[in-house]
């Protein structure tokens, strides 16, 4: 049985990591739900008239049910193999599956 191997990030590591992907508007991010492997963005979730930070750690079907899952990093299980200061969140989405579902 293989073991996942989780990455662990301070803070500014974490952030510098998404500037290097993504450039330096948060918005532009995009994170993989661990749960249902769709890609959200900062700006489909401020779009949806939610935080725009809620896409690091929530799947963007708490707010639009037409997509996704409702998913949290924080709820009673932690599936996500990133970690920010000890806390889970999404990992980034890479070039490959970087548009959203």
């Amino acid at each position: 049985m293989s073991e996942l191997k989780n990455k662990e990030y301070t803070k500014a590591e974490w952030l510098s990591e998404g500037e290097r992907l993504f450039g330096k508007n948060f918005e532009d991010y995009k994170f993989v739900c661990p749960r249902c492997k769709r890609i959200n963005t900062g700006r489909e979730f401020k779009d949806a008239g939610a935080e725009p930070n809620a896409m690091y750690c929530e799947c963007i079907g708490r707010y639009d049910k037409t997509k996704g899952c409702d998913w949290a990093a924080y709820g009673l299980f932690d599936i996500c193999t990133v970690h920010v200061d000890g806390h889970p969140v999404f990992e980034f989405a890479d070039g490959e599956n970087s548009h959203e579902s």
